[in-house]
Formats: C-alpha cells, sequence, structure tokens
C-alpha cells in the first residue's frame, strides 16, 4: 500500500476548509454599512477562529486514533468516521437549540444563557468537526484510489481545499440556511431579510480577509509559543506537561490582560483630544457677556477645553438670529465649569455652575436647559441652536464636563456623573427659584450623555424632576446601559409613554409628543440595542424580542462594527438615520419637548444645516492650514532656518508669504 504524507498537514487542511467555508456568512449585513477595512477585519476574525477550532479537532482527533494504525488508509477511515459521528451529533444538539431558540422567541422571550452557549458552542464544533471529516474522507478516496503522486503536492492539496471550502461556502448562502439561521419577524413588525454585505469584488475581499486572517493565525501561534517556552524554561524540561503548558499559557495572558489594563487606565487618566486641532476654528475669545469665557465670566477662554471653546464659541448672537427669524431677538447665555475646575465634591461644583449662569445673566432667561455632555464634553450643538432659535435667544445652556476622552473610555465614569448631574439640577432649580419663578427647567443628554440625565433621577425621573421644579427633558440615543431605560424602555412598540417619560422612535412620533420627558431612539440605532450576549444568542430589537439572523461570533462582530460605525455623518446634511446620528430628529423634538413654538421649521432647519456645514468648514480649514504650518515649520528649522528671519535673510518681500507661514505671538 503507497503511503500517503501531504506537505499540508489533515488539521491545516481542516483549517483551511473551515476558512474558506465560513467566509460568505462573516459578509452578512448589519444594521449600518461596513467600509472596506471592517470588512476585511470582520471576516478575518471569523476566518481565523474557524481555522484554529478545526485545526484543533482534526489533531485531537488524529491523535486519539493514535498512530499504530496498519496503514494511513484505516488511520484516515477511522478519523472519518468518528468525525462524522461527533458532526451528526453536534448538528443534532444544534437544531434542538434551533428549535428552542425559535419557540421562546415566539413568546418574545430568549432562550437562557447557558442554553444558548450549548448552542453556539456545538455549532462550532460541528463546523470543526466537520471540516476534519470531510478532509479525513477526501484522504481516504485519495488513498485508496489509483491517483498520480502529484496529488501530494501542497499547491494540488491547498486548491483541492479551496475549492471545497468554496462550494461549501456558496451552499452557506442559500435561503434555506439563513431561514434555519434565522427568528421570524416579531409580530406586526417588518424586519429585513437575511441579506450580505456588499464591497469589492470578491478576489480582491477574500485576500483582504485572508491577510488579516493570516495575520490573527500568526499571533494565536506566537502566543502558544511563548507559552510553550515560557514552560520549557521554567520546568527546565524541553517537552514540560500539559500542566506546565496550561501555566505558561496563564502567564502569557495574565500579562497581556495587565497591560491592557495598565493602557487603558493610562489612556483615560492621559489621553485626551488634541485641542489643536481645532484652537484655530475656535481661537476667538468672545468680547460679549452671556458665555463663558466672555466678558462677564470668571474663568479664562483659554481654560475651557477644546468643546468648552466649541461650546461657547458657537453661541448665537442676538444679530444673528434676527436676521436668520426676520424679529427682535436676545443674546442666549452659555454657561460652562471648565473640566479642569471639576472636582470631586459636586455641591461645590453646582454652587460654581449656579454662580457661572448668575453672572452671565442666565437666570433672567425663560427657558433653561442643564445639559448632560457626551465622555469628552460634546454637546449636542443641533440642540443649543434649535433652543437659541426656538425662544429668539431668551434661554440659557449650562453643562460641566465629567470627563475629557471618548465615551467608550468615560462609561465607567457615569453613575458618579449621573450623582453629580442630580446635585446640579437640583441647585439651578432652588436658585431658579429665588430669581425668576417663571423660568422654565429643562433638562437634555445624548447618547452617554442620555445615560447621565435619565440615571441622575432613576425610574422616577419625570416625577422627581417635576417635583424641584424641571418642566420636561430631551433624551437622544439612549444606549441599552441606561439603567432607567432599562427599567422604562416599552416591551410593545404601540407603549408611547412609560411613567411620564414619552417614547419616540424618530421624528414622525416625536412631532406628536406632549410637552414633557421624551426620550427620541431609533429602534436600528446600533448603540441603543448593542448586547455583548450577541456571542451566544440572538440579539433582540428596541423593544426586547429576539430576532434575526444568528451565527456564533459573527453576529456579535457585525454588532460590534456597527456600533463602531453608527455615526458617519455628512455636514449640513440632515437625512433620516438608522444609527447615532440624531440631527434630523432633533429641533422638531425640542419643540415638543420644549413646549417651544414651531413655525418657523423650514428657516430653523435650513440655518441649522448652513450653520453646521460653516463650522465644518472652519474646522478643516483649521485643521489642514495648521497641519500645513506646522510641517513647513518643521522642515525650516532642519534646515537651520528661523522663520521670523525669512523677508531678512533671503530678501523676500513679506507680502508673498502666506500669512499662516508667519511667526504667531504664542511662537
Amino acid at each position: 500500500m503507497r503511503t500517503f504524507e501531504p506537505k499540508l498537514t489533515e488539521a491545516r487542511r481542516a483549517g483551511l476548509l473551515a476558512a474558506v467555508a465560513v467566509y460568505p456568512l462573516s459578509r452578512l449585513a448589519g444594521t449600518i454599512p461596513r467600509p472596506t477595512l471592517d470588512r476585511a477585519l470582520l471576516s478575518g476574525v471569523s476566518m481565523a477562529v474557524a481555522f484554529q477550532s478545526a485545526r484543533g479537532a482534526t489533531a485531537a482527533l488524529r491523535t486519539s486514533q493514535g498512530y499504530s494504525s496498519p496503514t494511513p488508509l484505516v488511520q484516515a477511515l477511522r478519523t472519518t468516521v468518528v468525525a462524522g459521528a461527533l458532526t451528526a451529533a453536534a448538528v443534532a444538539v444544534s437544531r434542538r437549540s434551533r428549535a428552542q431558540a425559535r419557540a421562546a422567541a415566539a413568546q418574545g422571550r430568549r432562550i437562557p444563557p447557558g442554553t444558548s452557549a450549548i448552542g453556539a458552542g456545538v455549532e462550532v464544533t460541528a463546523v470543526a468537526v466537520g471540516a476534519a471529516a470531510c478532509v479525513s474522507l477526501g484522504d481516504a478516496l485519495v488513498l485508496a484510489l489509483p491517483l498520480p503522486e502529484h496529488h501530494t503536492a501542497p499547491v494540488v492539496g491547498g486548491f483541492a481545499v479551496v475549492v471545497a471550502g468554496g462550494l461549501i461556502g456558496a451552499a452557506a448562502r442559500n435561503q434555506r440556511l439563513l431561514d434555519y439561521l434565522s427568528l421570524p419577524a416579531p409580530e406586526g413588525d417588518a424586519v429585513a431579510a437575511a441579506s450580505f454585505q456588499q464591497g469589492a469584488a470578491l478576489p480582491i475581499a477574500v485576500a483582504r480577509s485572508a491577510g488579516v486572517a493570516a495575520v490573527a493565525i500568526a499571533v494565536l501561534a506566537a502566543h502558544r509559543e511563548t507559552a510553550h517556552w515560557l514552560a520549557r524554561t521554567l520546568t527546565d524540561d524541553p517537552e514540560p506537561s500539559t500542566a506546565a503548558r496550561a501555566a505558561g499559557h496563564a502567564v502569557v495572558i495574565g500579562g497581556v490582560l495587565l497591560a491592557g489594563s495598565a493602557g487603558f487606565a493610562f489612556y483615560s487618566s492621559r489621553v485626551v483630544v488634541q485641542e489643536r486641532l481645532l484652537e484655530a476654528a475656535y481661537a476667538a475669545v468672545p468680547s460679549r457677556a452671556g458665555v463663558t469665557g466672555g466678558t462677564e465670566s470668571a474663568y479664562d477662554f483659554a481654560d475651557l477645553g477644546r468643546e468648552g471653546r466649541r461650546f461657547v464659541s458657537q453661541a448665537h448672537t442676538a444679530d444673528e438670529l434676527t436676521a436668520v427669524l426676520g424679529v427682535d431677538a436676545a443674546d442666549p447665555v452659555r454657561a460652562w465649569i471648565p473640566y479642569e475646575h471639576v472636582t470631586s465634591d459636586a455641591a461645590a461644583n453646582a454652587r460654581a455652575l449656579v454662580s457661572e449662569i448668575e453672572r452671565l445673566g442666565g437666570f433672567a432667561k425663560g427657558t433653561i436647559v442643564l445639559a448632560a455632555p457626551t465622555g469628552d464634553g460634546y454637546v449636542s450643538y443641533v440642540q443649543t441652536e434649535s433652543v437659541e432659535m426656538l425662544t429668539r435667544g431668551d434661554c440659557t445652556t449650562a453643562a460641566v464636563p465629567y470627563a475629557n476622552v471618548p465615551s467608550a473610555v468615560a462609561m465607567p465614569r457615569r453613575s458618579a456623573a449621573a450623582q453629580a448631574y442630580a446635585v446640579y439640577a437640583r441647585a439651578i432649580a432652588a436658585r431658579a427659584l429665588e430669581l425668576n419663578p417663571s423660568a422654565r427647567l429643562f433638562t437634555f443628554g445624548e447618547s452617554l450623555g442620555s445615560i447621565v440625565a435619565l440615571d441622575a433621577f432613576g425610574p422616577e425621573v419625570a416625577e422627581q424632576l417635576r417635583a424641584i421644579g424641571f418642566h420636561g427633558g430631551l433624551y437622544c440615543g439612549v444606549p441599552v446601559y441606561s439603567r432607567t431605560d432599562r427599567e422604562l424602555r416599552p416591551r410593545d412598540p404601540l407603549v408611547r409613554e412609560q411613567r411620564g417619560l414619552q417614547y419616540a422612535t424618530g421624528r414622525d412620533d416625536a412631532i406628536t409628543a406632549s410637552p414633557g420627558h421624551l426620550n427620541v431612539t431609533h429602534p436600528t440605532d446600533p448603540v441603543a440595542v448593542a448586547d455583548p450576549s450577541t456571542l451566544l444568542r440572538h440579539g433582540v430589537d428596541y423593544w426586547g424580542r429576539p430576532h434575526g439572523v444568528y451565527v456564533p461570533l459573527v453576529s456579535f462582530l457585525v454588532h460590534l462594527f456597527d456600533v463602531k460605525n453608527a455615526m458617519n455623518l455628512r455636514p449640513g446634511d440632515f437625512a433620516p438615520s438608522p444609527g447615532h446620528d440624531y440631527r434630523y430628529d432633533t429641533a422638531a423634538s425640542v419643540a415638543r419637548a420644549y413646549g417651544l413654538a414651531f413655525d418657523d421649521e423650514a428657516i430653523v432647519e435650513a440655518a441649522l444645516r448652513e450653520r453646521e456645514l460653516s463650522w465644518s468648514v472652519r474646522r478643516l480649514l483649521a485643521q489642514r492650514l495648521g497641519d500645513a504650518r506646522e510641517s513647513a515649520l518643521a522642515k525650516l528649522s532642519s534646515w537651520g532656518v528661523d522663520p521670523a528671519t525669512l523677508s531678512t535673510r533671503f530678501r523676500m518681500d513679506p507680502a508673498s508669504l502666506p500669512d499662516w507661514l508667519l511667526p504667531t505671538p504664542e511662537t
């Protein structure tokens, strides 16, 4: 009998087969289109996991068969039988788990995490041992048939596996399989059928994904080799025991986790948004009263930070409002406490905020909004500008930042921020009652800021705020991590109010709301429905009903990239969005929640769009000119040339030099 010793080991060929076979399913579309790199990352990671799973399963099966069998053909046949039996068993368990998920979904609930974890695990196992069975069966056929010896070449073996995997993958896109992987749409809900993400041509897309998969596999291989090296070093044994190798893996994983924790802590405390990119766009110190950093403020404009400068610089003036609305208007007030001045004493911060509002004349205004910023301090300019236009400048917007890092990093601070926000609200309400009892008070938060504003008072938010003197509030794009929203969010799309908090799924719903507290969140907003448990089971829609297609790991990655891409804005274009963009909904929502007239809707909306585009252009030019200036100055410095001597040293006409290249007072 001929010996069959392929250059590509059986385990590697099984891994390659599984990786190629799962590639099509890794192209499942999400709510938000994924850019090129994200598509490659999602597919590559999925392929790498499939490769490693099938490779490990095949190696374990071959090892369990032993190597004392009389012939390679018998080994291949035994592996085929065992792997086939395991595949059949895994498929049977998977079908049972899917049936349980379908039955639970019909009742509007999900199966328990433990049960779903078993189902997800056996499906991964089915792919892994199924690939092992296919490769072993192919080996058995090759050994049994009189084929030429060139079938042992790596190119031939690899090509055969890729072709076989491609055929299996093509079959995986069959609608019957997608129906099997999906739950039916909830009653009365039109859920789009599963579809696949479109992008580059297939060869290019596959090549990109394969590159990512190769990198992922290389990282795992490096981890394995490092762990084994540690085991050999610690035991001084060239063949360390399983326990020693496990200890080596634990050391490597522990080191990675420790480094990750240290990096996260460093990023949280030291890495902030680069202010230099916006300094030029927001460099003009306000020359009027009524805004923090201006003539009556207790704080210097230079100390406000990037988002503080943006917040006060973009405040309307009375002349601007009059020009837009065609009626007399007043200067609105914007109050801000610089992040560097915020202490751990919420009461002290509240006193500072109240004092700043009073200095700026904020309590004399008819509408006062306490805004909860996002993690980096951002306050929706669309909301603030809408209030200023709809009140003709008779308003105050105040905010206190609780972090200066992106919201994903600031998430751990949301509880403390919510507690502080409640203190600020009570302090503002108490002082407003003394100075201007007729003032109407409102709360506002978007994204992470909505968690802060809602969780400050819990499920009784409407009742508690009403009790201290607030008239309503607006909360846009509320993430699923808000404890208040988790308790109040309706479980039926027809329910529009819970304990005084109204729910709207977009602009059309918002315009029918009554003055008071309004939650405006898109049901397709990935941030509003993101759920880590999709790693193990079907996701749920906005109302908590299981739905959609579920593929282990792939579905979780799709949700993850949807969250990443939920904000994809084009300045000046307020189009209806399925994601985390609420510009289209904000002005109408402000009018309804705050009880403001919206008679000049077309004028206000057009002004908001043009104003956003104007500031975006300023920021772009400031960034590009700033980068160009830094690059030019760096090059001149490397040549030993002082920019201040350009005109005299080289007899250059100062008028011929660009203004942005000339030295500034700061330099």
